[in-house]
């Protein structure tokens, strides 16, 4: 019998204190499951709450076996797997900085304006580029600056939320 192995996006509300991150983080790496993705921002500051998105893979056994340990950690407040909600939506940022050479700039401005990014610098020797979007769109935008002389590339990790009526009754 094969398994099916799923990629999930969990959304976990924790307090905003240090250490918080490090339990999260060591739950994963203590028990051997990847971290595919992983994204933490304040979100309430008068709450002191902070929001973790991880993106992991595995069997829904698994999954499930890493949301109910998440669940037990003190500073976790709540916890959605947002890949089991009917509409979600998530984004990731990436920022591209590209070497600034004459004979590539219109193609390289091109790209940019296909995938809506924008120039966040433009010197003489080098150009920043930043663009959003899911992940398969990200990775087509690197591909396409690649032959254009990538010099550095970050990405932010995905960030999402569920959408509709039915999330927010929960």
């Amino acid at each position: 019998m094969i398994k099916k192995i799923n990629e999930h996006i969990i959304s976990i509300m924790v307090d905003n204190e240090p250490g918080v991150l490090a339990r999260v983080v060591g739950l994963f790496s203590g028990r051997g499951y990847n971290i595919e993705s992983l994204s933490v921002s304040e979100v309430d500051s008068d709450k002191f709450l902070s929001r973790v998105t991880i993106v992991t893979s595995g069997t829904k056994i698994i999954v499930d076996q890493i949301k109910a340990q998440l669940l037990k950690l003190i500073p976790v407040h709540n916890l959605v797997d947002l890949t089991e909600e009917e509409y979600f939506i998530g984004k990731e940022l990436v920022l591209v900085k590209l070497s600034n050479k004459k004979q590539y700039r219109k193609k390289t401005l091109d790209i940019a304006n296909k995938f809506n990014a924008c120039i966040l610098s433009d010197s003489e020797v080098e150009m920043i580029l930043e663009m959003s979007g899911n992940k398969k769109e990200i990775s087509k935008f690197i591909s396409k600056l690649r032959p254009f002389g990538i010099i550095e590339v970050t990405r932010s990790g995905l960030v999402s939320m569920a959408s509709g009526v039915d999330y927010i009754k929960k």
